[in-house]
This record gives C-alpha cells, sequence and structure tokens, in this order.
C-alpha cells in the first residue's frame, strides 16, 4: 500500500531518479518534474502530500514556483526544498517564500527518508511554523558565519603576492572590455579559459604547487566581478568539462600569452585577449 504520493522537482535527471527510486522503495509514490512550470500543471492533477523542490532550476527556480504555489490557498501541503548549503542565502529566501524545511543534496538518504516521513504525517501542519522558524535560524546563523569567514578570505587574497598579481592583471585586462562583458555563457567559458591560463602562468613562474590552482580560479572569479558564486560554483563543480570546451582553452592560450607578454613588457603593456575575443564574437 502506497504510503502517498510526493512531487519531486528537480532539472537533474540523476538527482531524480536517485530520489525517486529510493523513496519508491520505502512505499511512496513518486512524481517528478523536471521544472516549475511542469510541476505547476501536475498540481492540477495531483494533490501529493508534500513536494521536494530543488531551489536552482533553469526557466523557474525553485523560489518562484514556491511562491506561485502559496498564492494558490488550496494548496497547503508541506514544501521541503533540495539544495545546497553553497546557496545558504536561496534556502533563506526559500523558506520565507512559504517553504517548510529544506534537505541537504549531498546528505544522508536516510535523512531524506526522515525528513519525508515526519512532513507527510498528519499533524505536520501543525508543526510547521515551528520547524521552518528554526530551520530560518540555522540558515541565519550559518550566512552570518560564512560571512565572517568570506571577509577574512578576501583579507588573506589581498596579502598574498600571487593574488595580488592576478588581481593587478586582472583589472587592466577588465578595463578593455567594459562591465558588460561576461554576460553570455560563451563570455563566461571563455573567461574561465583565460583566467586558468594566468593563474598557471603565474604558478610556473613562481615553482607554486599545481593542487592550488583551483583556490586561485575561484578568487580571481570572484574578484572579477565577471561571474555570481552561483556561476562560479556551476564553472568550478565541472571544471575538467569545461575546460575542454573549445573557447575555454582559446581563453586559456591567450591568457598565458598576455601575462607572459605583460611580464617581460611591464606596466605599460595593453592585455588584449579579452577584447579580441570580444570583438570575434560581435
Amino acid at each position: 500500500m502506497s504510503k502517498g504520493t510526493i512531487i519531486l522537482v528537480d532539472d537533474a535527471a540523476k538527482h531524480r531518479r536517485l530520489y525517486a527510486d529510493f523513496l519508491g522503495c520505502h512505499g511512496y509514490n513518486v512524481i517528478t518534474a523536471s521544472d516549475g512550470h511542469e510541476m505547476l500543471s501536475l498540481l492540477y492533477r495531483v494533490t501529493p502530500k508534500l513536494i521536494l523542490l530543488d531551489i536552482i532550476m533553469p526557466k523557474m527556480n525553485g523560489i518562484e514556483t514556491c511562491k506561485r504555489i502559496r498564492a494558490n490557498g488550496e494548496y497547503r501541503m508541506p514544501i521541503i526544498f533540495l539544495t545546497s548549503l553553497e546557496y545558504a542565502d536561496h534556502i533563506k529566501e526559500a523558506l520565507l517564500a512559504g517553504g517548510d524545511d529544506y534537505i541537504l543534496k549531498n546528505g544522508a538518504l536516510d535523512q531524506l527518508l526522515k525528513r519525508v516521513r515526519y512532513w507527510s504525517s498528519s499533524d505536520a501542519r501543525l508543526k510547521a511554523e515551528k520547524r521552518r522558524d528554526r530551520a530560518i535560524k540555522d540558515v541565519t546563523s550559518y550566512l552570518d558565519e560564512h560571512t565572517l569567514t568570506t571577509t577574512r578570505r578576501q583579507l588573506k587574497w589581498r596579502e598574498d603576492p600571487i593574488a595580488v598579481a592576478l588581481t593587478d592583471f586582472l583589472e587592466r585586462a577588465l578595463a578593455t572590455v567594459g562591465e558588460r562583458f561576461g554576460q553570455s555563457h560563451e563570455q563566461q567559458l571563455y573567461f574561465l579559459g583565460y583566467v586558468a591560463g594566468i593563474v598557471d602562468y603565474e604558478f610556473k613562474k613562481q615553482g607554486t604547487v599545481k593542487p592550488q590552482t583551483q583556490k586561485y580560479i575561484r578568487g580571481a572569479l570572484q574578484t572579477s566581478g565577471i561571474v555570481n558564486e552561483e556561476q562560479i560554483n556551476e564553472l568550478l563543480e565541472r571544471l575538467n568539462t569545461v575546460t575542454a570546451n573549445e573557447l575555454a582553452q582559446t581563453g586559456y592560450l591567450n591568457g598565458r600569452r598576455d601575462k607572459s607578454a605583460a611580464d617581460a613588457a611591464g606596466p605599460d603593456f595593453i592585455p588584449c585577449g579579452l577584447m579580441e575575443f570580444k570583438i570575434q564574437m560581435v
């Protein structure tokens, strides 16, 4: 006998399969959707015991989807967000939008089952406000600590000679393309390659060990302001795949070339790798 219907919304097929199979083995009837629009159309035909909703999705993210569900007073089923602590600021926004709780994607599956059992119980709605308040408090505490950690990391970055060299060079390179550079996915891929190129060149010049490469790529991307934290995480999660892209490889070669030429010519050298790409793509 089914323990109830759950709607699971996630744009990643591997997560949909994993959670649907796992919960299905424990007696739940799981219906999946790949985005917010698809999920909202399901609600016209299905009344689930609860909704498991990914926060970061294309087309319509989980927060907007939650707002639309709660705008309809008839839909009072629990909404549990699926996410990671990398998006803690989004978790807080999601809970304030009407979500009841959140589950970390990298957590143990037995924790997922425990939370699903809790929220699918008949008295869950009576406990929802107290549970949500506690979840918001936990996330707020994490964000406060994360902000402090980020500030400390930024101070260390400014004291690091390699970081200073990378930042100074990037400021000169970005001055050639203007503030609108980096808005397209193609420009972001090229820019990631360009940053990887200048980091790799600087490391080889300084004789620094390679395992730190990703740390400096992240720091340079954060300092540049070209991409936000969410985009940085997505790029670095797929770093090996992304850097195999032809645009990223071209950016890498041009970044190494520009950094080498700048070191040889001094501060008057104008790095033109970003400008060349921008002109080429027009």
